[in-house]
């Protein structure tokens, strides 16, 4: 009976891809940047008729303290410099914001939420200023309740916007977005890719790992709930299927980000071939669950070992892997369930095998070698 004690940290966090090159690197020329000059009240009527976007990544908005909120517009009742903004546009014309989202979320929640009825304030209370240093007489005040030399002053203080066009192509974004987010709480780099591809790519990963879908619940069972949603981490996991789903591992070329970024640009816009995507999902999943129970996408040499982590290289070769079989096929390995078992262990005692899931993983010659060596393990229990 395998040990089912629980380990300290749910994913196993991958080791040595630090200095991986990117055997891709982009064209410099595909670089397109503008910079934008506006108004505060220029920001907060596009905010307004929705022509800005806060994207769906989990560094959600409205993170910032009511105080910190306070002392941002007391910065712009003062006439202070301000950090600068940096915005996607989009095929749609409309921006995605990048870089600036606590600040643009403080001026939709303390001025929109208090004067107009839309989509995103309707829900939510207008604040009130507090702890104020400089200006503490409008301390309790709501935004309609200042002075109206105060309001115009906020929105006539000026911002300076880097504008990133939208001909500039995806990969070139993504770089951009990693160079930018260097101070505060940095994104994951999930949450660039969905800050990236908001539409139907994210939305399709999104049912991979609902608890509302077929998918999504043999997902969740197979990793017995132990993904985190968190800084999206579900996402990150579902997208390494899907880009090895649909690329494969022959064609991998360093670094992993950029190889995700090129999965999820190439996620089918069908919903015929979405759907063939899940069911290959869900089977794989399913499988997974029925040959290694709640031991799934974890290292293990020693049956009595202590349960580890989820481990990221195994569960992109296995779910990729068992995706990939015939009904028949999948029916002969969990026949032959209690024999996999033993030599999958016996495979992770050889030393190629254990590097290329254990340090280094994203090196196109480890990337090749687990995936191969899965193939020949299963190809052994399928003749």
């Amino acid at each position: 009976m395998i040990e089912s004690t629980e380990p300290s940290e749910p994913v196993e966090q991958e080791e040595g891809n630090e200095n991986v090159p990117n055997d891709n690197p982009f064209n410099p020329n595909d670089i397109s940047i503008s910079i934008v000059p506006r108004t505060i009240g220029q920001l907060v009527e596009m905010l307004e008729y929705d022509e800005i976007l806060i994207p769906k990544y989990q560094r959600l908005p409205n993170l910032w303290k009511p105080k910190t909120k306070s002392r941002f517009i007391e910065s712009l009742m003062l006439n202070l410099p301000i950090p600068l903004f940096y915005f996607d546009e989009g095929a749609d014309k409309k921006w995605r914001v990048i870089d600036g989202l606590q600040r643009i979320s403080t001026l939709e929640h303390f001025i929109l939420a208090g004067t107009k009825q839309n989509t995103i304030s309707s829900n939510r209370e207008p604040f009130r200023l507090q702890n104020l240093e400089f200006r503490s007489e409008f301390d309790g005040r709501l935004y309609t309740e200042l002075p109206r030399d105060i309001q115009r002053r906020i929105s006539t203080s000026q911002v300076t916007i880097n504008l990133i066009g939208k001909g500039t192509p995806d990969q070139v974004k993504y770089n951009i977005f990693s160079r930018i987010n260097q101070g505060g709480i940095q994104l994951e780099t999930q949450e660039i890719r969905t800050a990236l591809f908001q539409g139907y790519q994210i939305d399709f990963l999104e049912e991979l790992v609902s608890p509302d879908t077929d998918e999504g619940k043999s997902f969740l069972k197979a990793t017995d709930n132990s993904i985190p949603s968190e800084r999206q981490q579900d996402l990150d996991f579902v997208t390494r299927f899907v880009t090895f789903f649909l690329m494969d591992y022959e064609s991998y070329e360093p670094d992993m980000d950029s190889y995700l970024t090129k999965g999820t640009i190439a996620i089918p816009r069908s919903e015929t071939e979405q759907l063939k995507i899940k069911q290959s999902f869900k089977n794989a999943m399913e499988l997974a669950f029925d040959i290694f129970g709640r031991d799934a996408f974890r290292k293990r040499t020693n049956i009595n070992d202590k349960r580890k982590p989820i481990n990221k290289p195994l569960f992109e070769t296995i779910s990729v892997r068992f995706s990939k079989l015939s009904d028949s096929k999948r029916l002969e390995l969990r026949s032959r369930r209690e024999s996999f078992l033993e030599q999958f262990r016996n495979l992770q005692l050889q030393s190629k095998f254990w590097a290329s899931i254990t340090t280094g993983t994203a090196t196109k010659d480890r990337v090749k070698q687990r995936h191969e060596d899965f193939i020949e393990l299963i190809r052994y229990y399928t003749l």
